[in-house]
């Protein structure tokens, strides 16, 4: 939707003459980037044509300045495994269910986003790979990584957390949503998968 139908609809939702209310928007503001030059005095003149309509669409301009200019914090670097595996044990470690964690990375490997999927019971937790693809283009991420914990204290792999990571690296090489690695934490230390060469996908 260009922004010329957003206006539109904006005036059309709130019950103005939206073709009134487009000839005044564009008389002062002909091009649609002249909305990042706005004066304070040309937005005075145009809220005085209808202050309480108008002064809400400058407002929703702002706002949608703002969260196209948004983007989420980096938390930690993805590129050394120790300082996920710290991290992971430091959020996963201590506690008494099994949990299963997305870490979310950016181009440059930056977790920039840290989601529990899913909880399970003291032995095993139920997981999705539908879940886990739906969350990485969410959130503009490149790729991922998965996490979770063995309140047991066992730090080894089981051959199910094998095959499910190995499933999870198939699928993202042919979605171009790469696994980078699967982690396992205790509350004493982490297990990577990927340093452990348990990520050969299966064929």
């Amino acid at each position: 939707m260009t922004l010329h139908e957003q206006i539109k609809s904006f005036y059309t939702a709130l019950g103005q003459n939206d073709d009134e209310a487009l000839q005044t928007f564009r008389h002062y503001f002909p091009n649609d980037y002249d909305l990042n030059e706005v004066t304070h005095d040309m937005a005075s003149d145009f809220i005085s044509h209808n202050p309480s309509l108008n002064h809400a669409l400058l407002i929703g301009v702002n706002i949608g300045k703002s969260v196209a200019t948004a983007v989420r914090p980096k938390l930690l670097s993805a590129k050394f495994s120790e300082e996920i595996g710290y991290y992971a044990q430091r959020q996963l470690g201590y506690l008494p269910q099994e949990q299963l964690c997305l870490a979310l990375l950016d181009a440059q490997l930056n977790v920039i986003g840290w989601e529990t999927l899913f909880v399970g019971s003291l032995t095993n937790v139920q997981a999705s790979p539908r879940e886990i693809f739906q969350s990485v283009p969410r959130a503009n991420a490149l790729g991922f990584m998965i996490i979770h914990n063995h309140p047991s204290g066992n730090l080894m792999p089981s051959d199910s957390d094998i095959r499910f990571s190995q499933r999870l690296k198939l699928l993202g090489e042919q979605m171009e949503i790469p696994l980078f690695d699967s982690f396992i934490v205790t509350r004493d230390s982490y297990w990577s998968l990927s340093e452990n060469n348990q990520l050969k996908s299966i064929k």
